[in-house]
């Protein structure tokens, strides 16, 4: 067996082969760039113009109508738990999936009246005001200071002024900036707030979902490093700082068991809105090079992993009454992973890839045969003119992410009442409107992170295919073991082929010409080639194994079933049990 396999990957495993080069290999099956131009699809269908862009929470695709929303519609929106929040995450991801599909340049009208609502918000204070019902799952009178969507809109316009650096909006930036640290409760240098909960004349609202996401911790940290990244203002790093001394020191109160174990990095509760406050603590420990948030960033992301899967499975709740994931924990986790990866865990590029390549894949929403097949059964006493209309209306939703999958099937509400019922937890597939986005920037920080230029040369880091301006990557099949880099700038390049390949099996070429590998980089990770030219291509191989996993799924107390996943290098080519009605992964991946 190859030694690394059992350090990286849990459980049992079996039937280990080394698989032999492939003469001719393939293109990886997996284009980022695809899957960003479906996204598009999403991004465009989801709004309603006539409600002047309010987005679609409540979605369940199995459903007749796919859309019903779980709070009464009022006169603040028709689905009001989308106002604030999944707009915001939209607003986001609209300018990065149009960036990563080559659509970037020219007005979108979707696009426009998503960002105008969302600037809507901001009050004369520079703090976005919502219905609270997003933050409550309630509805009630009025509008209360939201800091969660003011985050997100800082977060927004800080990617616009380090795309176009216009000074008005970089002032604006600072006085959202300056209007979140007013609102900062201290206790000596340290910073928190109520979680994510609403806040109005001194109180914090903190009732409903957020008696729970009020002892959270609140997401802050995050659009703190990334204003100061965009803005260089110092004080925006200063209060990132804070929060996250705050974090680590624990200040915050009454959080019981949802805060994080310093010494395992466990928890309880709400995996997203853990994993996307810990985020932030790991991307200002790889800015800063500093240990001690890296180090607990670590923790948390280990013991997520820990209740999951290795190939991007993570739960919705720790502990969790059935086996979901969501995808905003799953966007969490390549976000996270990868500022781990950046801060000194170079292996951790694996679980950032296994998670994108497999999870995500499989997860983009689309109208497939057997999809529609299922719909068409489950619909059959149905006019066939009220089904056509249906799958019309989800033509609009390809390109999102199904929220809630099993261990291999889109399918996770089987019987609650009848599958294909309307409503969010009734038709059997949960797309709640907060993880399609939250998927996509799991595909921005892949896209972002297969090229890395920096000080010690230009890094390759994931097997993904994309041009780049430093470089052409070309990936094929995990199964071939197999990176070719065509560099496009003079100097030293660093390739990095999976932790888990037996690195005396390593192979580069130059220009076809065989030469002595020589590790290099973070921990010896990556294949370096020094004094390249540009047009000059490097191909970097490794050993590929086949093999299969065995190991228990923790997440759900008392049941532990045994998880059986057949893997080629990085790929998913099984799960069993297998799905029994949407099933994700098909052995189909002949090596």
């Amino acid at each position: 067996m190859n030694a690394t396999l059992p350090l990286l990957f849990r459980g049992d495993l079996s039937d280990v082969r080394i698989l032999p080069p492939n003469p001719e290999p393939r293109p990886d099956t997996v284009d980022l760039q695809a899957m960003a131009r479906a996204a598009l699809n999403y991004l465009r269908g989801n709004p309603d113009p006539a409600r002047g862009y309010e987005c679609k929470f409540a979605l369940g695709p199995l459903g007749i109508p796919a859309h019903v929303p779980i709070s009464p519609p009022n006169e603040y929106g028709f689905d009001v738990v989308s106002l604030g929040d999944t707009d915001a995450r939209m607003n986001t991801q609209f300018a990065h999936m149009r960036e990563m599909a080559g659509d970037a340049a020219g007005p979108d009208p979707v696009q426009d009246g998503l960002r105008q609502r969302l600037c809507r918000y901001r009050r004369a204070d520079h703090l976005c005001w919502t219905n609270p019902g997003a933050c409550i799952g309630e509805t009630i009178p009025g509008e209360w200071v939201n800091t969660w969507t003011t985050a997100k809109l800082l977060v927004s316009l800080a990617d616009e002024v380090a795309r176009h650096g216009d000074p008005a909006l970089r002032q604006e930036t600072r006085q959202m900036f300056l209007a979140l640290r007013d609102l900062a409760i201290w206790d000596g240098s340290r910073a928190y707030y109520w979680g994510i909960a609403p806040y109005k004349d001194g109180q914090w609202l903190l009732r409903n979902w957020c008696q729970s996401h009020g002892r959270n911790y609140p997401w802050v940290v995050e659009p703190l490093v990334r204003y100061y990244e965009a803005t260089g203002d110092e004080e925006g790093l200063a209060l990132a700082k804070a929060f996250a001394e705050g974090m680590l020191d624990e200040v915050q109160p009454e959080m019981g068991a949802q805060r994080v174990d310093p010494a395992t990095g466990a928890f309880k509760g709400h995996v997203h809105l853990h994993t996307h406050a810990v985020w932030g603590v790991a991307h200002l420990g790889a800015v800063l090079g500093e240990r001690r948030y890296l180090d607990w960033a670590a923790k948390v992301h280990d013991f997520v992993v820990a209740q999951g899967t290795d190939y991007g499975w993570y739960p919705e709740f720790a502990p969790q009454g059935e086996y979901r994931t969501e995808i905003c924990v799953v966007g969490d986790m390549v976000s996270l992973g990868a500022n781990l990866a950046r801060g000194g865990q170079p292996q951790l590029w694996d679980t950032v890839e296994r998670t994108v390549r497999n999870e995500l894949a499989r997860s983009q929403f689309a109208l497939t045969p057997a999809f529609v097949r299922l719909f068409e059964t489950l619909h059959r006493d149905q006019p066939a003119a009220v089904v056509d209309q249906a799958l019309a209306d989800l033509r609009r939703l390809e390109g999102g992410f199904v929220a809630q999958a099993t261990f291999d099937d889109w399918v996770s509400y089987p019987g609650t009442p009848t599958l294909g019922s309307a409503g969010l937890y009734a038709n059997g597939i949960q797309m709640m409107g907060c993880c399609p986005p939250e998927g996509m920037r799991g595909l921005w920080e892949a896209w972002n992170s297969i090229v890395e230029p920096g000080a010690d040369g230009v890094r390759i880091n994931l097997a993904f295919s994309r041009e780049h301006e430093a470089a052409s990557v070309r990936a094929s099949r995990p199964g071939d073991g197999r990176l070719e880099v065509t560099a496009k700038r003079p100097g030293r390049y660093l390739i990095r082929p999976p932790a888990w390949s037996d690195r005396d099996g390593w192979g580069l070429t130059r220009n076809g010409a065989p030469t002595p590998v020589r590790w290099g980089g973070p921990r010896q990770a990556y294949v370096v080639g020094d004094h390249v030219q540009p047009g000059e291509t490097l191909v970097v191989t490794w050993p590929v194994s086949a093999f299969t996993q065995s190991f228990a799924a923790r997440s759900v107390p008392g049941r532990e079933p045994q998880i059986t996943t057949r893997w080629v290098g990085s790929q998913v080519v099984g799960v069993e049990p297998k799905g029994q009605h949407l099933p994700m992964f098909a052995d189909t991946y002949a090596p």
